[in-house]
């Protein structure tokens, strides 16, 4: 299986707080990288640092931390 092209960002929610967003690459060509949602934080944190944390937690879950995101999640 091929690479799959995610990252992790963080947005600060409405009601305060932060959660996690992960992204995944469309593929499509272009000048700028196009990405998709994957999935969602349905937790709010307190702060931006401890969203990245469980954000990158969830990525590394995927599949193996030496392969990298490999597998579909279903």
């Amino acid at each position: 299986m091929e690479l799959r092209d995610i990252a992790v960002t963080v947005r600060e929610l409405a009601q305060g707080g932060f959660g996690w967003v992960l992204l995944e690459g469309t593929g499509e060509d272009g000048p700028f990288a196009s990405y998709a949602r994957l999935q969602v934080s349905e937790r709010v944190y307190d702060s931006y640092s401890s969203a990245l944390a469980a954000g990158i937690g969830v990525l590394r879950s995927i599949d193996s931390p030496e392969r990298g995101p490999r597998r579909r999640l279903d």
